[in-house]
């Protein structure tokens, strides 16, 4: 039986004018790249999230040691690359109640976590917070902060075509085409993990911010002024103008005032997904590269001899870490997009950053180095 969020999308939209139909062929790369897109194996299993506790009971044995096990390098190292590329959908991804007979999983909508993903998250904040009584619990709750975020966007954007008499969903995602990263929804549905993360009884707000700054894009503007983001995702899908081109400060304050009666929990279904194929989800294209030499590049040379040699000696330990371990959070390295392929950002420290390329075979080299707004960086 449809409950009342689902009977509302199905009246709101029974009331629209047929949605404009995509030409075959029209996703990007990164379109394609999405979680969101992918069309799930014959293998891959998935339960409710109240379910999952018994799960195990209903899979095969190579799923069950799976799920028991510590994820191992490869799989560590796929989910570090899927959130610097993908944010918090190399974990789990929000699909509308719009879409929900298209994949994956056709017939179902909601929140889909990767099993693996709750894994990782849960790993990481016990080896952050040594002796954490709940990692587990602290694990799922923090992904779901972000994807029922998206829920409540969609229901927003609903609210603004039953207004408005026309489609704005499917629109905006054609606007955003091969940007969606940029999009920014992100920003606030990463300030609202940020700040449940500060609420008493949690407070894992340094993780958070660590975990949040490696996203890409809008994902990690998620400290900006929260009405500020909300003024620029209304410009976005009310008035269908590019990024950051246009703010609907006076449509700021309504953005996330969803009613009550739509804001339970129980309303916005959720799954958990056991990949019989993690790399199914997360190619090996999204894997960092390896390090193993970082060379400077004539103009960061020129810079360290003059007016930035008072880096010189912090320089120098980054690109150690770098080669020790390309991984770590405090880093910070992640894809520099605006320059293309191959090429990435890392932290110096609070104030400044260095721009690198990766010229193939572990070898590197650091091409600009500067303030973080110097270099672009909000």
């Amino acid at each position: 039986m449809a409950n009342s969020a689902e009977k509302l999308f199905q009246t709101v939209l029974s009331r629209l004018p047929p949605p404009v139909s995509e030409p075959d062929g029209y996703l990007t790369e990164e379109d394609e790249q999405s979680i969101g897109s992918v069309q799930p194996d014959e293998g891959d299993h998935i339960f409710s999230v109240d379910e999952d506790e018994a799960a195990a009971d209903f899979i095969d044995a190579e799923a069950r040691s799976r799920d028991s096990r510590i994820l191992d390098a490869s799989d560590m190292e796929a989910f570090e690359g899927g959130i610097r590329h993908r944010g918090f959908e190399a974990l789990a991804f929000y699909k509308s109640r719009r879409i929900v007979n298209q994949d994956p999983f056709p017939g179902q909508w909601g929140i889909f976590y990767l099993k693996q993903g709750l894994i990782y998250v849960e790993s990481l904040i016990a080896r952050f917070y040594p002796g954490y009584g709940r990692p587990r619990k602290l694990a799922l709750n923090f992904l779901r902060e972000h994807e029922r975020f998206h829920f409540r966007a969609d229901l927003q954007t609903l609210m603004f075509e039953a207004t408005l008499g026309r489609h704005l969903w499917s629109p905006t995602r054609r606007l955003l085409r091969g940007q969606c990263s940029d999009f920014v929804e992100e920003a606030l549905a990463n300030r609202q993990v940020w700040d449940w993360s500060k609420k008493a009884g949690v407070r894992i707000e340094e993780f958070a911010s660590e975990f949040m700054l490696l996203q890409p894009g809008a994902y990690a503007r998620f400290e900006e002024p929260r009405l500020s983001l909300a003024a620029e995702w209304a410009g976005v899908v009310v008035d269908q103008k590019p990024l950051r081109a246009v703010q609907r400060p006076d449509l700021a304050h309504w953005i996330e005032a969803t009613p009550v009666s739509l804001s339970k929990p129980s309303l916005c279904p959720e799954f958990v997904i056991y990949p019989s194929k993690l790399h199914t989800w997360l190619p090996r294209a999204l894997v960092l590269p390896p390090v193993e030499k970082v060379e400077d590049g004539s103009a960061v040379s020129k810079a360290l001899a003059g007016r930035l040699s008072h880096l010189s000696e912090r320089w120098a330990a980054t690109k150690a870490k770098l080669i020790e371990n390309r991984l770590l959070h405090g880093l910070n390295l992640k894809p520099w997009r605006k320059h293309g392929r191959d090429h990435y950002s890392v932290r110096v420290n609070e104030n400044f950053r260095a721009h690198l390329q990766h010229l193939g075979g572990g070898r590197w080299i650091a091409y600009d180095l500067g303030p973080h707004t110097q270099l672009g960086h909000d």
